[in-house]
């Protein structure tokens, strides 16, 4: 019998033994799987928190360039805001902060980063307010340039024909502005305080058949990299004064009003 059965044991006993194996092999597999979703899982992990603390970090930069602004600057009080929106069809013109009526922000309060001059406030909710960027065609900010040996007084607007570069208008032709220039705000006008950074001259254009020029401004604010922002809601500078003109010599004060719809600052 045993003669007789040797040979089927034999098979018998390879087949189980080739069931064994693949079924071991199968189990090692199913371990390996499990090994491996779990090494991706903890990789995925580990690359959101990377994610996560890089982004603090940079948050960290930003605030702590804001908070040194702030050191630098006693004569303001400062409401620190986010950004929480942008005018998809305007998105050079306005912006959406969440700070409002219950944190004490008002309309035509000045808006600045570290870097300069953003905006004003033109709507403001309980919770949020809406900032109209320097950038907007029809703002007008009074401005000055910074050097000894100018002081210009003029007007930046945004230009249409490039959002991203404002131009300072109502130059005299002769007037001493040159490139390099930086500019900043005159104080007239009651909105913005005199003293805050607007940006560099690039450039200076001479207008046809007249005897003015403008020139343009690439903006000390990096706008395509906005995210927060600080609210001016208190100024200690002394308000800038126009200057009288002498009776009936029927001479312009250095800054015009704006024209309907324009806001001046």
């Amino acid at each position: 019998v045993t003669t007789i059965l040797a040979p089927v044991e034999y098979v018998v006993s390879q087949v189980g033994f080739g069931i064994f194996k693949a079924g071991r092999f199968t189990g090692e597999l199913m371990q390996v799987y499990k090994e491996n979703q779990a090494l991706k899982e903890q990789n995925e992990e580990l690359r959101q928190n990377i994610l996560n603390v890089n982004e603090v970090m940079a948050e960290n930069v930003r605030l702590r360039a804001m908070l040194d602004y702030k050191k630098g600057a006693p004569q303001f009080d400062f409401v620190p805001a986010a950004i929480v929106g942008r005018d998809p069809g305007t998105w050079t013109n306005t912006i959406v902060i969440n700070r409002g009526l219950a944190d004490g922000i008002a309309k035509d309060m000045p808006v600045v980063t570290s870097q300069g001059l953003v905006g004003s406030v033109v709507s403001v909710y309980n919770t949020s307010a809406k900032v109209q960027l320097i950038l907007e065609p029809r703002s007008a900010v009074g401005s000055l340039v910074q050097r000894q040996e100018s002081r210009v007084a003029a007007i930046v607007e945004g230009n249409g024909a490039n959002p991203l570069m404002p131009k300072m208008v109502n130059i005299a032709r002769d007037a001493d502005v040159i490139k390099g220039d930086k500019i900043i705000t005159s104080g007239l006008g009651g909105i913005y305080p005199k003293g805050l950074l607007i940006g560099e001259v690039t450039d200076i254009v001479n207008e046809e058949g007249g005897l003015l020029k403008y020139t343009v401004i690439k903006p000390a604010v990096d706008f395509d990299r906005l995210e927060e922002v600080m609210v001016v809601v208190k100024s200690r500078e002394p308000a800038a004064v126009l200057p009288s003109s002498p009776p009936g010599t029927g001479a312009q004060k250095p800054n015009t009003p704006a024209p309907p719809g324009q806001q001046q600052g």
